[in-house]
């Protein structure tokens, strides 16, 4: 009897798990599986203090960060879920396990992050599915894939170096431009290119100055038509050359050519994410990523198939199920009836599964575009967003199955004295496919007309117009520039491999990106449209043209990934290439000048450095805080309330208003203003401010000498000190008029509180020795330091 092999699968989540094994319950296999889950990512790349302890601290000189040997460890709320599957690894004397996270690379790098960082020796296999119907998953686990196929460790190696190149890029590129620029600034390798594609579109906007042009538009009667010139351009940018034209036209005109031809339509291409994170957002106003944890959601639920595709095509072999694909669209009533008459047409399902305009396996790469499945979503316990983005996929579905839309396009051209004009017209015949999107023609019906007839110029007239400035970027549009990132760039072959990498970033991750932006305010979401903010402006320009704001630098790596994934280049040169870009690039950081706002709105400019002042969570404080200044100030300062509107107030150099402070039981009143000085916020005094309880009673009776530096309040002369009104009540200022047997005169005291050093004075210390020495008076409060 043959011993039947033990393994352990382990999907990616939970619900992905549960899914694999109902089919492997209801269908079972040739070995025994007992199943375990992560929860998403599990594992992450361990930060740098874990390699070495100096890399703990953000400074130059460490830079770049190099591991000998990158590390994994699970995170912190993954910690017990990962001690779980290590023990059931260890112990459940499996002979091999199953991979059983999303098929892609993604994937296998959550996969393989957490089996390298256990030291497992155990033999992968790979689950590799396109949906979670119960028939493709049993397909799937009767059809496990080795992981030692090329296509699958090449993916896991690339998987990895991109992990690896974004730590690097992140670790090394943020600290070096954060400590040259004084203040945490994020850069990475997607992420920064994106941000600059908006900053420059948010540059043309601003410096954008309209232009005035003119067209003319001649009125035959009958129809109307607009001046062109040889070159097809109609725009006039000097109005005096468009009048001269309409001075020498005459009455008389010839219709010189007629031409009348069908303009034909036919159903898109599938979805691939990208285009469904198009269409979402165009019609529904659903951002990149909002549209793909919908469609996750709709594929977990096993109503779609797997979303993070980038193809727009199907295969062959799936085309065989066309009509198991379209039945659940039978169930909804504006697509029944389009849907049955095709279900049982099998003609059309023929002409479609041999249509490469949507069936072609060499456009296939990991998975098929998304499509519906066979199962029937039940609408009842869908939100209204599932229901939209299934309802977009399962018409661009239908619509491949359904005539094309065919319109009758029309067009004149007229000459009057060697000028000639052009008309267009269009009429709908048949509304085909556009039948599903509720689509309305606006025919434009010419009268018929004949090549050499005459017709008459009854008005020729100038038309003034504008130049428009650029639109701004939505997540549609944005989506689609970062996916033709190509035209940005000036390089053909690097054009070419960016069309061949489909942009910067993938369907799948530009929408995280976007939102990572938006949350470190480097770009602002106003209803559809994109804002770069004055941070993420300084962040490009300060970057001044350098590698990493340009796609280039995604095109030159992602086509040796790529080219790793195909086989065709070896890993560890490219892991060689790596290292020596980031050392070369980080020595060009450290040489950059930086001039870059907060990311967060300034409240004033420090009073110790001359930077914004930002709001934290407990104080206000520079953006260069820990980053060569130490300046805050709490939002509560002895039990009194400092709002934002005083903080402003006092930033701006005025002082606030009187404020209740209390320390020990004792209450005061008093006023903020900054003190240039000593670059702090203080407090200050009205002259006829009652004393609390315990004021020093022989000082608040004689005059002020001079002020106080630390409060404002006034330095009055006792018959042992010289001392601030305030002292005790809270100000801690006093100077003592013997310092170890060294008088000092009340000249001397107002100097030492002015920040001056006394003349030489010599001391007695404790021990009976003498010296000699100079006095100040130092920030320490009580002090008095001899030098």
């Amino acid at each position: 009897m043959i011993k039947m092999a033990r393994a352990l699968l382990i999907a990616e989540k939970p619900s992905l798990m549960r899914e694999i094994q109902s089919a492997y319950h209801t269908f079972g296999h040739k070995d025994t599986i007992e199943f375990k889950s992560f929860a998403g990512h599990t594992m992450g790349l361990i930060n740098p203090d874990k390699y070495k302890e100096e890399w703990a601290k953000w400074d130059l000189a460490t830079l770049p960060l190099v591991p000998d040997k990158f590390l994994y460890e699970p995170t912190k709320d993954k910690l017990d879920m990962y001690k779980d599957i290590k023990k059931a690894i260890k112990n459940g004397n499996y002979d091999y396990i199953i991979n059983g996270c999303d098929p892609g690379r993604e994937g296998q790098h959550i996969f393989f992050s957490f089996y390298d960082s256990i030291g497992c020796n155990l033999p992968v296999k790979r689950i590799w599915h396109s949906d979670l119907t119960e028939k493709e998953l049993k397909r799937a686990l009767d059809n496990l894939r080795d992981e030692n196929e090329p296509a699958l460790s090449n993916m896991t190696k690339a998987s990895k170096l991109r992990a690896y190149f974004d730590w690097l890029i992140g670790m090394n590129f943020t600290r070096a431009f954060s400590i040259v620029g004084g203040k945490k600034m994020n850069l990475g390798r997607v992420m920064t290119p994106a941000l600059k594609v908006l900053v420059d579109r948010e540059l043309e906007i601003k410096n954008f100055v309209p232009k005035n042009f003119w067209e003319i538009e001649a009125d035959f009667g009958k129809y109307k038509g607009v001046h062109f010139n040889e070159d097809g351009d109609t725009q006039f940018w000097k109005q005096e050359d468009a009048q001269k034209i309409i001075d020498s036209l005459s009455t008389d005109s010839t219709v010189k050519i007629v031409n009348q031809e069908k303009d034909v339509k036919y159903a898109p291409q599938l979805h691939s994410l990208s285009a469904l994170q198009n269409e979402a957002n165009s019609v529904y106003g659903y951002t990149m990523q909002e549209t793909l944890n919908i469609t996750q959601t709709l594929y977990e639920k096993k109503f779609v198939s797997y979303p993070r595709t980038d193809s727009s095509h199907l295969t062959k072999a799936i085309s065989n199920d066309f009509a198991i694909m379209l039945r659940p669209l039978q169930n909804i009533p504006e697509l029944a009836d389009k849907t049955k008459a095709i279900i049982n047409d099998s003609k059309i399902l023929s002409d479609i599964a041999n249509n490469k305009k949507y069936v072609d396996d060499k456009k296939v790469s990991d998975h098929y575009a998304i499509v519906p499945t066979g199962l029937s979503p039940d609408f009842g316990r869908l939100t209204d967003k599932e229901i939209n983005v299934y309802m977009l996929i399962a018409k661009r579905f239908l619509s491949i199955f359904l005539p094309p839309m065919v319109s009758q396009k029309t067009s004149v051209v007229t000459e009057n004295n060697g000028h000639l004009f052009k008309t267009s017209g269009s009429v709908l015949e048949s509304i085909g496919f556009m039948a599903l999107y509720n689509y309305k023609a606006q025919d434009n019906m010419l009268p018929p007309l004949k090549k050499g007839e005459m017709v008459s110029l009854k008005k020729a007239e100038l038309i003034t117009k504008q130049t428009s400035k650029p639109g701004r970027y939505t997540d549609r549009t944005l989506n689609i520039a970062m996916e033709n990132a190509g035209r940005f760039i000036d390089d053909d072959e690097l054009k070419e491999v960016l069309k061949e990498a489909k942009g910067i970033g993938t369907p799948a991750t530009r929408g995280g990106i976007v939102e990572k932006l938006v949350s470190l305010n480097m770009i602002e979401r106003k209803k559809k449209s994109f804002f770069a903010t004055e941070y993420g402006i300084g962040i490009i320009q300060s970057l001044n043209g350098h590698d990493i704001t340009s796609p280039e630098l995604t095109a030159k790596w992602e086509q040796k990934l790529s080219e790793i994934e195909a086989n065709q280049f070896d890993p560890n040169v490219f892991y060689k290439e790596m290292i020596a870009y980031i050392q070369k690039e980080v020595e060009d950081l450290k040489k950059l000048k930086v001039f870059v706002s907060s990311s967060k709105d300034s409240l004033g400019s420090c009073p110790k450095c001359g930077k914004h002042v930002i709001e934290g969570k407990k104080y206000y404080l520079c953006e260069a805080y820990k980053n060569g200044c130490d300046f805050l100030f709490g939002k509560t300062f002895l039990e009194a309330k400092i709002t934002k509107a005083e903080i402003k107030k006092i930033l701006s150099g005025k002082s606030s208003k009187e404020l209740d402070f209390t320390k020990n039981g004792k209450t005061w009143k008093a006023k903020l203003a900054v003190n240039k000085d000593k670059g702090s916020i203080d407090m200050i005094f009205n002259s006829d401010t009652k004393k609390s309880k315990g004021s020093n009673s022989s000082a608040s009776k004689s005059e002020a000498i001079c002020k106080c530096p630390k409060c404002g309040g006034g330095i009055k002369e006792t018959s042992k000190y010289f001392l601030c009104e305030n002292y005790k009540d809270p100000c801690t200022v006093l100077i003592g008029k013997e310092y170890f047997g060294a008088k000092i005169t009340k000249k001397e005291a107002i100097d030492l509180l002015n920040g001056k050093e006394t003349g030489e004075k010599t001391m007695t210390w404790s021990s009976g020795k003498t010296s000699s020495a100079k006095l100040k008076y130092t920030n320490k409060l009580q002090t008095v330091s001899t030098k």
